[in-house]
Formats: C-alpha cells, sequence, structure tokens
C-alpha cells in the first residue's frame, strides 16, 4: 500500500526529510495560487447554488463542500480541474470514500499498531482509489514532460525531486535512527499526494460544513462576519484576494471558535521518542509508548473554554486570545509535526467563505436535526446523515 509511505506515517529523521520536502511547497509565499483555484471551484459552485434555490430546495452542504475542497486540493497537488459538481464524477466518487468507516478503521489500525497493519497487508484506501489517483498522476507528468509545462508549483516541485533521485540512483540507506532515507521514487511522491489530497479534501470540508452550521444557526454573527466581508469588497471593488484576509478578523475568529467547537479530528496521535517524566507525579512515559490525545474533550473542556457548548467567536478576540493555552486548541495539532496544510487549509475557508457570505444568506433547513449528529467510529467527525440550510441570494445594490 503506497499510501503506508505518506509524511503521517514516517518518524524520526525520514520525517524530518519529507518535512522539509514539502512543507517548502506550503509556506504563505508558496500559496499565490490559492486565489486562482478558488475562482474556478465558486463558478461552479454558484451555479449549483443557484439552481437549488430556483428549485427551491434546501442545500445539503456536506457534499457541496466535499466538491469545493476535493478541487481546490487537486488543483494545488496535481495542478488539474476536477468536474466534482457533475452528476458522474471521478474525483467526487473515489474521494467520497475516504469519508466511509471502512477506511477511518483501517487508518486507526495503521496508526495505533502499524506492525499488525504490515502483517495483514492492510490496504487504507480501497485499490480502486489508489489506482485512480496514480493513474491520474501518471498521466498529468506524462503529459507535462511531453509538452514541457511548467507551472512552477507542487507537482512540479516534486517531478524534480524524483528526477534528481533517478539521476543518482541510490541503493537503500537508513539515518543513524534506523530510519529509512525516502528513495523518492514514483511510490513514494504518490503517497504524499495521496496523503494531501484525503486530508485536504476531507479536513477542509468538515470544518466549512460546521462553519455554515453555526452561521446558520447564529444569524447575528453571520451578519458581523457579512459586514466586515462587505466593508474590504466596497473598498477594493473585488472579491477577498490573498493580500485581504488580514483585515477578515472577525470571520477568522469565527473560523477558529468552529474549529474549538467542532474540530475535524476527534483525537491527536503522537510516539513519544524520548523518556518522559511528568511535573510532581511519578509518572512516566518510555520511547515507543503511543499518545492519544482527546481533541474534542480538551477544547470542550470548561477549564479551558468557559461555557463550550456555546459559538463564541470573540474567544479569539485579540484581547482574549494571549489567555488561551495552545495546549488547549489542537485543531491543526501542536509541535514540530503541527498540520503542514494549515496556511493553505486556513486561505482557503476565508476566501472560499467570504464570497459564499458575500453573496449567500444561510438559515437553517428543518431537514436540519439540531443539534446535529455525527457518524462513530469514525477520525473525520462527520455529520449523520447530513446538513440542509436554506439558502437566499443577497441584494448586491
Amino acid at each position: 500500500d503506497p499510501f503506508g509511505g505518506n509524511l503521517v506515517f514516517l518518524h524520526g529523521q525520514a520525517w524530518k526529510e519529507m518535512r522539509l520536502k514539502l512543507s517548502n511547497q506550503f509556506t504563505p509565499s508558496k500559496l499565490g495560487l490559492m486565489n486562482d483555484y478558488v475562482e474556478n471551484i465558486m463558478k461552479k459552485t454558484t451555479n449549483f447554488i443557484n439552481k437549488s434555490i430556483q428549485q427551491n430546495e434546501p442545500i445539503e452542504i456536506v457534499q457541496m463542500n466535499v466538491n469545493i475542497a476535493t478541487d481546490v486540493i487537486v488543483q494545488a497537488v496535481l495542478g488539474i480541474e476536477t468536474d466534482c459538481f457533475e452528476e458522474k464524477s471521478l474525483f467526487s466518487s473515489y474521494v467520497a470514500k475516504i469519508f466511509n468507516t471502512k477506511v477511518n478503521t483501517k487508518l486507526l489500525i495503521s496508526s495505533v499498531a502499524p506492525k499488525l497493519n504490515d502483517l495483514l497487508n492492510i490496504n487504507i484506501f480501497e485499490k480502486e482509489v489508489t489506482r485512480f489517483v496514480k493513474n491520474v498522476m501518471r498521466d498529468v507528468i506524462e503529459y507535462r514532460e511531453k509538452n514541457q509545462i511548467n507551472k512552477n508549483d507542487f507537482l512540479d516541485a516534486m517531478i524534480d525531486i524524483m528526477k534528481t533521485n533517478e539521476n543518482n540512483n541510490k541503493k537503500v540507506e537508513y539515518f543513524p535512527d534506523n530510519t529509512r532515507v525516502p528513495d523518492y521514487s514514483f511510490k513514494t511522491i504518490l503517497a504524499q499526494v495521496l496523503v494531501l489530497i484525503a486530508g485536504g479534501a476531507a479536513y477542509t470540508t468538515m470544518a466549512m460544513v460546521f462553519f455554515l452550521y453555526e452561521v446558520s444557526l447564529n444569524q447575528e454573527i453571520q451578519n458581523k462576519c457579512r459586514k466586515e466581508i462587505m466593508a474590504i469588497v466596497n473598498e477594493t471593488g473585488t472579491d477577498i484576494r490573498p493580500e485581504d484576509v488580514s483585515k477578515l478578523t472577525y470571520l477568522d475568529m469565527t473560523i477558529k471558535e468552529t474549529l474549538r467547537k467542532h474540530p475535524p479530528l476527534i483525537i491527536l496521535m503522537r510516539k513519544c521518542t524520548k523518556r518522559y517524566q511528568f511535573r510532581d507525579s511519578k509518572l512516566t512515559l518510555d520511547p515507543g509508548t503511543l499518545i492519544l490525545a482527546p481533541v474534542r474533550s480538551i477544547q470542550w473542556d470548561p477549564n479551558n473554554y468557559p461555557v463550550p457548548e456555546s459559538f463564541i467567536p470573540e474567544r479569539f478576540s485579540d484581547e482574549n486570545n494571549t489567555s488561551i493555552d495552545a495546549g488547549t486548541y489542537l485543531p491543526w495539532g501542536l509541535g514540530p509535526r503541527m498540520c503542514l496544510g494549515q496556511y493553505f487549509g486556513r486561505l482557503e475557508m476565508l476566501l472560499v467563505m467570504s464570497r459564499l457570505l458575500r453573496n449567500y444568506r444561510f438559515t437553517m433547513s428543518s431537514k436540519t436535526e439540531v443539534p446535529v449528529k455525527v457518524c462513530k467510529y469514525t477520525t473525520v467527525v462527520t455529520p449523520d446523515p447530513g446538513i440542509w440550510l436554506n439558502v437566499e441570494p443577497i441584494n448586491q445594490s
């Protein structure tokens, strides 16, 4: 299973080297193309929403946001647009498989008991999903090389790394900590592409879904976000661009509170690398110990966030932000293994949500049960059966 060689499952020096290679492609300065990615998919999203409005039907926002997030991450990683809003979209159908219980169970086994995973030869995704992404990636690479196309994007950087690997023709080597030196073969790069698409689509989808859910329940908050957005739009005469997002302080606070109340990941898994003794305690952790951090429980602890069940963006105002202990806010993880795509995901959410709230008002549909129920036994929190919202256009005048 090529997925097993991705950054998430690497450790030690092997992880450090791969992390450095990938993180260079996701710095804020490298995200200049994000506006183009969002513009492309928002045209399709607008058509989809307007069609639903004309038919006087509520919109199921989980699938809508799956389509948006999938298109953006695939553009960023593979440099191609998807047809996710089309009924027979292959990308949409394959990405949907990421959310099913089987995948999440396999992922949990692979993280908790990697040796058992190897023994049972468990594939994280169904083979057809891996095969589909592999074929698309190979076709895109062949097309670029044949037509001498260079977009200076993530895939081009990975192509250069693979070529360097082929030229060096290196034998299998190991770091001093006995982790294997990455070979940067097609299979190794495919593993990174798979985890970026899976993580980028699943995580960002649920963050945007629960954002819309909360602002539909809290119209005053939605109006305040929209007022902030329109002030910038009226000043610039255009949609929000990457250079404008620093002005979206309240929208950013609202997204942070969404991730506090509805963290897409239930738990964080880490492995102890050095012996650690807790302060004022005889309890110690030995190297190799697996550590599970219950993200939602920590972020719903009233000692950390008073009235945790309430949706209060002001928790993250400049005035209050300094009083938040970093160890109590974990939607992106913490420390050196913090989510590689946090800048990417945050920018995507700000650009997408600013466009949606500029053009549409969202209210709760009677089809949606409040409070929303979520699927059990999944690593990515997913509404069950879904969330439906009423949508009406905003009079731009």
